[in-house]
């Protein structure tokens, strides 16, 4: 994404000037949403709209928590149909490695563990601020807690009245959350949320598709190729409640059970075939009126007690997931000739959505028993085995069906040992059942979903305190089914993968007021098979890198006088762009500079915040599918203020 080159220049320079300059408020909690300052490691942590880490929900060594149906809410099994907002989740963690140690049923390809929004005291915090591309927008955030602190109540609202894209493309969009506690008696606590998210006239804009095994052409970030005639749009709905309860000594339940709904009133895609020559063709695909609808949640039981050294965990949990979609019904719509530096004008065309959609059910069971052992504060030891019952049916709008159905047994260990000179290491295995992705917009099946599929992992890993310097590091191998586009164009399995690979992370305070958070992840991706042995596909999966590293300093010393200064520098190696193996992105290197203060403003405290993203304008592509691309954003800045009431 790209900031326009002059216009909200002198606001950036002017809000950098405050910063520094503007007089100092005493001392207050300004780290709450530092995320620098609160990650532990460098495997992936968001707080509000920030993020640092090698991982997030979309990817964690290779594989997306998110995707594959890996997403906890406090702990409890989940299933997003629409992402759940910043009105009423307060953190996003990735969980692998040594983080995944007294889980209960660890997911093989990682998980991301969202965490609810609580207030600590009563009152309010308003931010006004301006994102990348001059895109202003509002947050109100309540918290109140009662006298006895028996309940609380964390309630707010957003508002993007003009949130502005990257290469021209912009929307509307607000969203409104609650999330009540209620401590009923002293072992019995209830938590409910409520979250709603909307979003409007989003324009589309292209990806890149070149002619044959090339990169596309450089891609002029000021050309604006959105079209606006033909706007996107979703509903997102979300309410849950948790219930957490002590029912005997050592006897703990726990449960929760959410609601998910995404109704996309219209939806649209682009994609731009470019030859070396700078010409090309554009294809847009409008769709009608799709819905995605889930029912998901867990309960368990967990019985715990001491015998001499030893504490034991003996624990029977059961998670289930019913979900519906309604989707397909796709018009396409190709404009012909469209060169890229020179987009043509376009027209609102007629159309009519005349063909039937199609509707898929699916229906996931698991009932698991699981075993833990902490011995004398220095041996863990867990298992666990689960019985799967997954059951999938399609109905194509063109007629027909099908119906498939999985009822695997699924198991895990892991061991754990502490040495005396703070050493841990650890060991695990874990097999799981986990969704598939969706077929590309490339596809001729575009928009189909492939049941799920059994995924193990492996690995070995180590947690040393150096110092003040905490030391973290995992080798692990995860094997799947390999999913992909054929070379005629039809998504599905083209054979199996397998994420080989080492991880590090290297978090903390090496001297006052400096937080470190330093990572990297060595991955030998490998695809074997059918098709590869045939050479239909190569051996390297698509959109996998074989080094990605990343470094994030924050600094906040006493001679600063209450000004912090961040950088997050983030590389990638080149990724695989073809599932030929034929052309891959090049690598590229992004800085991000921040910077924080407390000021006094009409005797109110106020923190400021001021973050130029890609700071060298690097350019650089993503790999968004088989041979389809979309380049970075360039340089952009944002700027915020907070105010606490």
């Amino acid at each position: 994404m790209f900031a326009p080159k002059v216009p909200g220049l002198s606001l950036a320079v002017s809000a950098a000037a405050l910063l520094l300059c503007a007089p100092v408020a005493a001392a207050q909690d300004a780290g709450a949403d530092n995320v620098v300052r609160n990650a532990t490691d460098a495997f992936g942590l968001r707080v509000g709209t920030e993020s640092i880490g090698l991982y997030d929900a979309g990817n964690v060594r290779g594989f997306s928590p998110d995707s594959a149906g890996n997403v906890r809410l406090e702990g409890l099994y989940i299933s997003q149909q629409g992402a759940l907002s910043d009105r009423v989740v307060e953190a996003t963690s990735i969980r692998v490695g040594l983080n995944t140690v007294g889980l209960l049923f660890p997911a093989p390809s990682g998980i991301a563990d969202l965490s609810l929004r609580k207030p600590a005291e009563t009152g309010a915090e308003l931010v006004l601020g301006i994102d990348p591309f001059t895109s202003p927008y509002l947050q109100l955030d309540t918290g109140y807690v009662s006298g006895d602190g028996r309940f609380s109540l964390a309630a707010g609202l957003a508002a993007h009245p003009d949130q502005n894209g990257a290469f021209g493309g912009d929307q509307r969009a607000w969203s409104a959350g609650f999330v009540p506690r209620w401590q009923m008696t002293e072992a019995v606590t209830l938590t409910a949320y409520a979250d709603w998210d909307r979003m409007k006239d989003g324009e589309v804009v292209p990806s890149y598709l070149p002619d044959g095994p090339t990169l596309p052409p450089h891609i002029d970030r000021d050309v604006d190729h959105s079209l606006g005639w033909a706007d996107w749009a979703y509903e997102v709905e979300n309410q849950g409640v948790i219930l957490d309860a002590g029912l005997a000594e050592g006897l703990v339940a726990r449960a929760g059970l959410f609601r998910s709904v995404q109704r996309l009133p219209y939806d649209a895609f682009a994609l731009l075939s470019v030859t070396p020559a700078r010409e090309g063709e554009m294809l847009h695909v409008l769709l009608p009126a799709t819905r995605y609808a889930a029912l998901s949640g867990e309960a368990s039981l967990a019985y715990q007690w001491l015998s001499g050294r030893a504490g034991h965990t003996l624990s029977l949990a059961g998670r289930g997931l019913s979900k519906n979609s309604r989707k397909g019904g796709d018009v396409e719509l190709n404009y012909g000739d469209w060169p890229m530096d020179r987009p043509p004008a376009t027209v609102r065309r007629d159309i009519s959505f005349d063909q039937p959609q199609d509707r898929d059910r699916v229906r996931h069971y698991t009932l698991g028993l699981a075993y833990n052992l902490s011995w004398d504060g220095r041996l863990d030891l867990g298992a666990g085995i689960q019985k799967a019952d997954y059951t999938k049916t399609t109905r194509p709008g063109a007629g027909g069906g099908a119906r498939g159905s999985s009822a695997p047994w699924l198991y895990n260990a892991m061991a754990a040992w502490r040495f005396d000179n703070g050493l841990v290491t650890y060991a695990s295995y874990s097999r799981g059942l986990e969704e598939s992705g969706s077929a590309p917009i490339t596809a001729v099946n575009r928009n189909t979903v492939l049941p799920a599929v059994r995924t193990t992992q492996r690995e070995l890993g180590l947690r040393l305190g150096l110092g003040p310097l905490t030391l973290t590091s995992s080798a692990f191998d995860v094997r799947r089914p390999y999913d992909g586009v054929d070379a005629d164009g039809v998504y599905g399995f083209l054979g199996s993968v397998r994420h080989r690979g080492v991880e590090a992370s290297l978090s903390g305070e090496p001297v006052p007021g400096l937080s470190l958070v330093l990572g990297a992840v060595l991955l030998d991706p490998v695809v074997s098979g059918t098709e590869v042995r045939e050479g239909m596909i190569g051996r390297r999966p698509v959109g996998q890198t074989r080094l990605q590293w990343q470094g994030s300093v924050d600094y906040a010393p006493d001679f600063l006088d209450g000004l912090s200064v961040d950088v997050i520098v983030d590389h990638r190696a080149r990724t695989t762009a073809r599932g030929d193996n034929l052309a891959d992105a090049p690598a590229y290197t992004l800085v991000d500079l921040g910077l924080r203060r407390q000021i006094m403003v009409w005797e109110r405290e106020i923190a400021l915040r001021a973050q130029v993203q890609n700071l060298f304008d690097a350019y650089g592509l993503h790999v968004a599918g088989d041979g389809e691309y979309e380049p970075l954003s360039g340089r952009a800045w944002r700027v915020a203020a907070t105010m606490r009431f």
